[in-house]
């Protein structure tokens, strides 16, 4: 924050007088709510966006956006961090061939700028993870495109008792500038506790993906439109926040983690889910689905992060958006299923959809199985009963089919077809990964394993094993 007080006590005073806000502080599962506060400020260049959380442990997060309507000079905000002996971490290539990602720290004491990325800030007296100031251009449909050349770097000055950081953020007509922090008096991130420094090394937020203020964006593929070099799509299944809530065991962590989940709610549409608003080449060309679609393994990410939260943090809301998922994939599930039949029928559930209509799509293993796992653990931790029958339905779906997912080569077919045809390749490992975690489910909520599971699991781990398949993320 700037010179402005910084007492949690005296800013909610501050901003009483301005704006409204939401005040809930009580106490659920050890942790109590952010105080959030929103302010919006027409300016003589255009629109000033910030936005505040306020934890009871007096960390505080915060993040700032200028949405430009003309040229005007750039809008200049001053951080004062008190302490002495002042680094900043970060992440980088190794060297030219860049091929290897590595945390570099350099000291405040010897620099007159910090390096144009995200990263932390640590001395004695304070701690800040700190986002790189960032330029866009709106290019719609959930994209932004980045204006790298017109980021300005954070100036540091040091004085007897800290340092002074000076962020600039360029104010040009048509695009957008943000920067974003969480402060706090302890250490944000534990480096040597456990495996802290490698996990937090893969969590990029520099030059693979972005988090702005209305969400988590990754570089964009190529099949997806708008597309530049530049570009990135917000995505609905966050990636940085599955490792916070995940590997929890910070106050980095614990904070942004409820950041994100409040942000992402925001985009949940009326009827339950996370549009992916950017067009899909591909989706077009083989079923005639336009922007705006529902991506059934995006939206399974983000129902089940949603989940955590509400195990984690005993928030209502994040409670009410997973279940509200769960209806609107249910009325998807039954106007869309294939059934398979057997002893008992099962219900195979197309990968896409759209709001106006679409060719029916496939059904990819992978898919099928992390919405089997989704439903499995809404019924473990709501004890609805309609959760677990969904997802035996869903079962049945993959399970009556047996050994008609396994390949000539061995592998397993990626996709079922409408038509009663398997086809393309299967990924090296994910597929497996999610098996295990099905067969996880089953000896918990019956007992036993599944038979056609590991079947399976048997076949693609020889599979793997044959082709030299290294599993990163091995059970």
């Amino acid at each position: 924050m700037s010179k402005a007080p910084r007492k949690w006590l005296v800013l909610l005073a501050l901003f009483m007088l301005v704006v409204p806000f939401l005040l809930e502080g009580q106490k659920t599962h050890g942790f109590e709510k952010p105080i959030v506060m929103a302010l919006e400020t027409e300016k003589d260049f255009g629109l000033l966006k910030e936005k505040t959380y306020l934890f009871s442990n007096d960390d505080i997060y915060w993040i700032k956006r200028i949405e430009a309507k003309k040229n005007s000079s750039p809008y200049k905000l001053t951080l004062y961090i008190p302490g002495r002996n002042g680094v900043f971490r970060y992440t980088d290539y190794q060297d030219s061939k860049k091929d290897k990602i590595v945390w570099k720290i350099v000291k405040l004491d010897e620099i007159e700028t910090l390096p144009l990325s995200t990263g932390f800030i640590e001395t004695s007296g304070k701690n800040l993870w700190i986002g790189m100031p960032n330029v866009y251009s709106q290019l719609g449909k959930g994209t932004i495109e980045e204006k790298y050349n017109l980021s300005k770097e954070i100036k540091v000055a040091k004085d007897e008792k800290g340092y002074n950081l000076e962020v600039t953020l360029p104010v040009y007509q048509g695009l957008i500038s943000e920067v974003w922090a969480l402060e706090s008096d302890a250490q944000l991130v534990p480096w040597n506790y456990k495996k802290m420094s490698d996990v937090w090394l893969a969590l990029d937020l520099t030059s693979k993906g972005k988090w702005s203020y209305d969400g988590y964006y990754i570089k964009t593929p190529e099949s997806y439109l708008p597309h530049t070099a530049y570009s990135f799509w917000r995505i609905p299944e966050n990636y940085i926040l599955k490792s916070l809530l995940y590997t929890g065991e910070s106050r980095a962590a614990d904070d942004m983690g409820y950041v994100m989940l409040d942000t992402a709610l925001q985009n949940q549409n009326k009827q339950g889910y996370w549009d992916t608003l950017p067009l899909s080449t591909w989706l077009q060309k083989d079923y005639l689905i336009q922007d705006g679609f529902f991506d059934t393994r995006f939206n399974i990410g983000a129902a089940d992060l949603f989940l955590e939260g509400c195990r984690k943090y005993g928030e209502r809301k994040f409670c009410g958006a997973t279940q509200r998922f769960l209806n609107y994939f249910k009325s998807h599930a039954v106007k869309n299923k294939y059934i398979v039949r057997g002893s008992r029928d099962g219900w195979l559930v197309p990968d896409y959809a759209h709001p106006n209509g679409n060719k029916p799509t496939h059904v990819s293993l992978n898919h099928q199985l992390a919405e089997i796992n989704y439903l499995y653990k809404m019924y473990s931790h709501f004890k609805d009963p309609s959760y677990k029958e969904l997802a035996e339905n869903l079962l049945y779906g993959v399970t009556n089919l047996g050994s008609r997912w396994i390949a000539k080569n061995g592998d397993l077919h990626y996709a079922y077809f409408g038509n009663g045809e398997f086809g393309r390749t299967d990924y090296p490992y994910l597929t497996y990964n999610d098996l295990l975690e099905t067969q996880k489910w089953h000896r918990l909520i019956y007992g036993s394993d599944n038979n056609e599971i590991n079947i399976l699991i048997n076949n693609k781990e020889k599979w793997m094993q044959n082709n030299n398949v290294r599993n990163p993320f091995r059970q």
